[in-house]
């Protein structure tokens, strides 16, 4: 991977961090909303983001990036119920928890096709 895309892909990911935590903290009238998207598919595709990423951010730590982003999601998860207007839910963690899933093993498949093309030519 090139110095560019590791720069962005940390941006990303560092800023989908910042994004999640406000996200899953703040009052729920303040939380950002996708159109036309479900609450378990913006969980989904924000752990997805963060996870996936990260995980292209720094290849050698795809494990270490898995169990932060997965406890990440059970501890944030965990933290609304010190917000009177959220409210932790098991279902809710597992829906993260899955997107991080997502977005590390897409982050190795996208690494295995680039070598794969690489070799090829």
């Amino acid at each position: 991977m090139n110095r560019t895309t590791r720069r962005i892909a940390i941006a990303i990911g560092w800023s989908a961090a910042l994004v999640i935590a406000f996200a899953t903290l703040a009052p729920v009238g303040s939380r950002p909303h996708l159109p036309d998207a479900g609450p378990d598919i913006e969980r989904f595709i924000a752990f997805l983001v963060l996870a996936g990423a990260l995980a292209t951010a720094y290849p050698r730590r795809r494990g270490m990036i898995l169990v932060l982003t997965v406890g990440l999601a059970i501890g944030l998860e965990s933290a609304q119920l010190l917000e009177p207007t959220r409210h932790g839910r098991p279902h809710d963690a597992i829906i993260k928890c899955l997107g991080a899933i997502a977005g590390v093993a897409f982050a190795v498949v996208m690494d295995w096709l680039s070598r794969g093309l690489r070799r090829a030519h």
